[in-house]
């Protein structure tokens, strides 16, 4: 079988910096899973990027046995003409031509099927060039666009911001099968997006490598701190990207009551605040509340882990934060919001001690006071390890793509022989004329 997917600039081979975020990471634990399985798929990644260019460019990047490495490279201006849209327009017709860079891509390595790792803009013309070639698609969630897009709605215009919500929309409408990683972002995109009227909806959880993350921070409980973390303290440490739903407002509130109160506590984050004009206000009073910890390797999180007391994730909304799982395995507590996808766990697992309600910093403080030196209940820690082991979780992204492999899918659906991009733009165009 051949899968063509969205890849990241983290899991490029020729890649200097850490991967990030629950998609890349997500990436690079797949394929070394392929890998070590002896796997015979082929893989075929597709980076996409914006480009300052005025071009579209598609290259190869690298090729391996079973492995293949492409890059796009879209005009960054086309993205403008959708997110600072004046009127609501086609975004088929706006980004037509890196679809038929994808089209022509995809007639050549012939994909069984598309797999959407996450879902945004690029991803989007991934979706849209599948339509085309009658290639099945399927998508895992890994968060909900439309809620991003309403928490970040100062970047967009109000007709932007409409066409990106039919684009998500387009993620239930033209895939063969969606992927939630809980029923709490589940039962949220039904009610807010989009709901599928056939049964191809399927939950399957965030994928970990528990026994591999173990290792990488054997002995860190033996030897000092790499942080220089005073053991006196009670030290509280949280791993989250600079961004608005990650609630940093809500983190820097919290140093700053830990400070006025004279509490022998001190907060880690790791994360990087961009060097812009716009943060350097932020940033200059965050680093005098919070100790700022660059971004980490994987050893590097798994020794952060073990060091600090007590892990925090205050998200304003996040599906299935890999922070979790990385306390989970690393045997820390770690508190979150009621905003996390894994508050459903955390609630029918006796920890509903470790949801904090982070908008009242001083309940939070309150409800910290009384989680220290206390362990995570240890019915909540087996279920993690057994619904997110990767093993398990990959055996079952590998069966649905089986299942719904182009020629699989064909023959159940009778979809007929392939459009040209011209036929497609110009039945596009008429359905758009007879509906005025």
């Amino acid at each position: 079988m051949i899968i063509l997917t969205n890849g990241f600039p983290t899991n490029m081979p020729d890649s200097e910096k850490v991967s990030q975020g629950g998609p890349a990471n997500f990436a690079r634990l797949f394929k070394d899973y392929l890998s070590s399985v002896g796997a015979k798929e082929d893989w075929i990644g597709l980076m996409l990027q914006g480009s300052l260019s005025k071009t579209t460019r598609l290259v190869k990047k690298y090729s391996f046995p079973h492995r293949d490495y492409y890059q796009l490279c879209v005009p960054r201006y086309m993205f403008r003409d959708i997110v600072q849209a004046k009127t609501k327009g086609d975004s088929g017709l706006i980004l037509r031509k890196p679809i038929n860079r994808l089209t022509a891509l995809m007639r050549k390595t012939k994909p069984d099927i598309v797999f959407l790792n996450g879902f945004g803009l690029l991803n989007w013309l991934l979706l849209k060039a599948a339509e085309i070639e009658g290639i099945p698609v399927v998508i895992q969630h890994a968060g909900i666009w439309t809620k991003e897009l309403q928490i970040h709605k100062k970047l967009y215009t109000t007709a932007g911001r409409k066409m990106m919500k039919e684009m998500e929309k387009d993620s239930t409408r033209l895939t063969v099968a969606e992927i939630f990683l809980n029923k709490w972002s589940q039962i949220y995109y039904q009610s807010h997006v989009a709901k599928r009227t056939d049964k191809e909806s399927h939950i399957i959880p965030l994928p970990f490598d528990f026994s591999s993350f173990k290792k990488l921070g054997l002995g860190i409980s033996q030897t000092p701190s790499p942080f220089k973390m005073d053991t006196g303290y009670f030290n509280i440490g949280t791993i989250a990207r600079w961004d608005e739903i990650k609630n940093h407002k809500a983190i820097l509130a919290l140093a700053k009551e830990i400070s006025l109160q004279k509490l022998l506590w001190q907060v880690y984050v790791v994360t990087t605040i961009p060097d812009v004009k716009k943060y350097r206000k932020t940033k200059n009073e965050y680093e005098k509340y919070i100790k700022v910890i660059p971004a980490l390797d994987r050893s590097g999180i798994s020794d952060f882990c073990q060091s600090v007391d007590l892990l925090i994730q205050p998200s304003l909304f996040d599906v299935s934060p890999t922070v979790v799982l990385e306390a989970i395995s690393s045997g820390t507590p770690i508190a979150i919001s009621p905003n996390i996808g894994y508050i459903h766990n955390f609630l029918k697992h006796k920890a509903k001690d470790w949801v904090l309600d982070f908008s009242d910093t001083g309940q939070t403080i309150a409800q910290l006071k009384r989680l220290i030196d206390r362990k995570m209940p240890k019915v909540l820690r087996e279920f993690l390890l057994v619904t997110h082991d990767h093993r398990t979780v990959f055996n079952s992204y590998l069966n649905l793509f089986s299942r719904f492999g182009r020629k699989e899918y064909n023959s159940k659906y009778k979809v007929n022989d392939k459009k040209s991009e011209e036929v497609f733009y110009l039945t596009h165009a008429i359905k758009k004329h007879l509906a005025r």
